[in-house]
């Protein structure tokens, strides 16, 4: 049995914010009901190669001109049927069409409404246009990205923001749903993905108010907390945040006289001073092998890793145990993150073909 076994969700979004958050409720057993534009579908079908199939395996394609009215009445008697409707069009958009909420909520009374936008569906910046990188701009994550000692970097490596979204937006539907089950009452969310993304810089925005505002050098610095290359320009990865484990990496690579200087003796004075310990650390790491250095950690109490690369990922052996990435045939799929005892998920490595399932619903 899957967790959302006869939850049926009408998906109208695009790119990744939507598709991803309906990718976990296909995963959680949810059927999947995925509206597309006719002729070109979902933007991510010709944009980036590989990024539609990840994330719309196991979801129903259908094809619908949200202009033609015989399309409308469509939509209509599906959004009849179904529990979720998320759209992810501009502010006013779905109005426009004559799929506001309001109109909605007529057709099912306990339907659960969600919007995902960029900045919310009211406010100054509500109807601009956006990427992932200018809502990393607006919640303040890129202020303190990158190089400690220079400006803004857009350096993540993921999108940040618009996944950020997606995991709202889920956690808020699966609420509004058990909330259903005690009143069933149609629900609104409204998820903007840059309050999305400020929400994850809660940590931060309380240690900078909490350490009196001190500049992005001072704030971002992480003394024996980075990367480091070693003499076959491979990279470790050290993370000393409590105390055991500064002291630990000082007398495992020879720097216990780093453990005798009060510049040193806290997390703070740590970050205050990172670039004289992460310079040390770097000195002593280029002088062994990668293999070497994990020789020497291995029975050391100490957060050290090897830094894989995305080909690496496939033959890491923690990951191989937990069947976490799995290589199959045609690519590569990532497993659900969560291991339920006694409840099923849904594994679909297809992702559907633009209209596959039109004769289903049409």
């Amino acid at each position: 049995m899957y967790p959302l076994e006869g939850i049926r969700i009408l998906d109208l979004t695009n790119l990744l914010p939507g598709p991803f958050s309906t990718m976990i409720f296909s995963y959680l057993g949810a059927e999947v009901i995925k509206i597309e534009r006719p002729i070109d579908g979902d933007l991510d079908r010709h944009k980036i190669p590989g990024l539609f199939e990840a994330v719309n395996c196991g979801k129903k394609s259908v094809e619908l001109d949200l202009e033609d009215e015989l399309d409308k009445e469509v939509l209509r008697n599906l959004i009849k049927g179904c529990d979720v409707l998320i759209e992810g069009f501009r502010p006013g958009v779905m109005k426009k069409l004559g799929f506001d909420k309001k109109d909605v909520q007529q057709w099912n009374a306990s339907i659960i409404y969600c919007s995902i936008s960029g900045y919310g569906q009211d406010g100054p910046y509500s109807l601009l246009p956006g990427h992932d990188l200018n809502y990393l701009a607006v919640s303040g994550v890129l202020s303190i990205s990158g190089d400690p000692k220079g400006g803004p970097e857009a350096a993540g490596g993921i999108q940040i923001a618009d996944l950020a979204s997606s995991l709202y937006a889920t956690i808020s539907i699966l609420a509004a749903l058990l909330q259903r089950t005690k009143k069933q009452d149609s629900v609104y969310i409204d998820v903007s993905t840059v309050e999305s993304t400020l929400a994850l810089m809660i940590p931060r925005i309380a240690e900078y108010y909490g350490r009196n505002e001190p500049s992005k050098d001072e704030f971002m610095g992480r003394g024996a907390y980075g990367t480091f290359k070693t003499k076959d320009n491979e990279y470790i990865a050290i993370a000393c945040v409590e105390e055991k484990f500064w002291e630990k990496l000082c007398e495992t690579i020879g720097m216990k006289e780093f453990l005798l200087d009060g510049m040193f003796s806290s997390w703070v004075q740590r970050m205050e001073n990172a670039e004289i310990i992460n310079d040390r650390i770097a000195s002593i790491l280029a002088k062994k092998t990668l293999a070497e250095w994990m020789t020497v950690f291995a029975n050391e109490d100490l957060a050290i890793s090897p830094v894989n690369s995305i080909k690496d990922l496939v033959n890491d052996p923690h990951l191989k145990y937990r069947r976490s990435i799995i290589k199959t045939e045609k690519n590569v799929k990532v497993s659900y993150p969560a291991k339920f005892e006694n409840l099923a998920i849904k594994q679909d490595d297809h992702a559907p073909q633009l209209g596959e399932h039109n004769y289903l619903f049409k």
